[in-house]
């Protein structure tokens, strides 16, 4: 599995533009072969911090997603922000869940 984060600091007077085209890409992304999730999320701390986060079956899944309408539309939006984005690819090779701090307590 492959994971993506897109870290963006937005400045104010883009963050309605920007999350209005991330929320209009988020079906198609979801839509396409191999894409486990996609999803948008605000920092509660600071709200021109918006993360993208997706997730992957594969890397030839990752890589026609890079290549994609979709994708090129949130590419566009980054050009907006002042500051380059913070992109993270991630390949997990194994994943648990709350048995993991069961197993930490006990």
């Amino acid at each position: 599995m492959i994971e993506t984060t897109i870290k963006m600091t937005v400045p104010i007077e883009k963050r309605k533009e920007v999350l209005q085209t991330a929320t209009a890409i988020l079906g198609p992304i979801r839509r396409e072969r191999g894409c486990i999730s996609c999803n948008c999320y605000v920092d509660v701390e600071d709200d021109c911090i918006l993360f993208f986060e997706e997730e992957w079956k594969t890397r030839e899944d990752l890589d026609n997603h890079l290549r994609s309408d979709p994708f090129g539309i949130l590419n566009g939006a980054m050009r907006l922000l002042r500051a380059e984005p913070d992109i993270r690819f991630n390949t997990i090779a194994s994943t648990v869940g709350p048995e993991a701090i069961k197993a930490a307590l006990l």
